[in-house]
């Protein structure tokens, strides 16, 4: 199981929304697996990430919201993020996610490697006292895939400006990037990847924006790149009219379709 993953976890209860647990997995000699990466009052930081999706399933997805510290139900959510289980030697596999100390998902499952995709599975949710207690729901799960290519778009309620860039990857789970918009100029891309999700760095006219983005491999025929601005656990509204999401946090600035 070492290496980058993209579970994507739907529910059976809640009008079949979707979450995508991005990890970069350990694993050691004895099977036993690892990851870890506290969420912070910004966001994701680490090797997991957890994003969830607006829509009925991936491939319809309008929206997303991403993890951060204080996001847990429970009133208790210190950040924490941490990944643990076991895969044995008939490739069944147990992952728990320890999720601010207030909840745990646990995910059970099995991994077949000619299988498409290799891993299919259960989850449970654990959150004393919150409405997600006791959810339940499907889990499939995928070696990441890679973010190179190229993509157009335009930003949520601006459909007059275009935007087209490609991206290359590099080594360490690293990609680079230049693009231009047609109102503003070019810019140049820089970012890491964990699972399908990404950190990025937008530069132009000498300004960086940060931005949180997960490559949906259902959405559009050849998938679609996410990328949002983290406005907080308390915002109430978006600078660009963008709606917030229903969980987690951030700002749809757009989604970029892959050429």
């Amino acid at each position: 199981m070492a290496g980058s993953w993209d579970f994507t976890l739907t529910s059976t209860s809640f009008n079949g929304d979707s979450d995508a647990l991005e990890a970069i997995l350990a694993q050691d000699t004895s099977g036993n697996i690892s990851a870890s990466g506290p969420a912070t009052a910004n966001g994701p930081s680490g090797n997991v990430f957890l994003i969830f999706l607006i829509g009925a399933d991936p491939s319809s997805a309008t929206n997303m919201g991403v993890d951060f510290m204080g996001a847990a139900c429970g009133g208790n959510d210190d950040g924490s993020r941490n990944m643990t289980g076991t895969i044995n030697s008939s490739n069944q596999v147990t992952l728990t996610l320890a999720r601010g100390g207030a909840q745990t998902i646990t995910i059970t499952g099995t991994l077949t490697a000619s299988a498409t995709p290799p891993f299919s599975g259960t989850f449970t949710i654990s959150a004393p006292g919150c409405g997600s207690d006791g959810d339940t729901g499907n889990v499939t799960g995928s070696m990441a895939g890679t973010f190179a290519g190229n993509y157009a778009g335009t930003p949520y309620n601006n459909n007059t400006d275009n935007i087209t860039f490609s991206l290359t990857t590099g080594t360490n789970d690293s990609f680079t990037g230049s693009g231009n918009d047609s109102q503003s100029g070019p810019f140049t891309l820089s970012g890491t990847t964990v699972g399908n999700a990404a950190y990025v760095t937008n530069t132009a006219g000498g300004q960086n924006t940060s931005l949180l983005s997960y490559y949906d491999p259902q959405l559009g025929t050849k998938g679609s790149i996410f990328s949002s601005l983290f406005a907080g656990g308390n915002a109430t509204s978006c600078p660009n009219g963008a709606p917030l999401p229903g969980a987690g946090a951030g700002c749809l600035y757009a989604i970029f379709a892959q050429q």
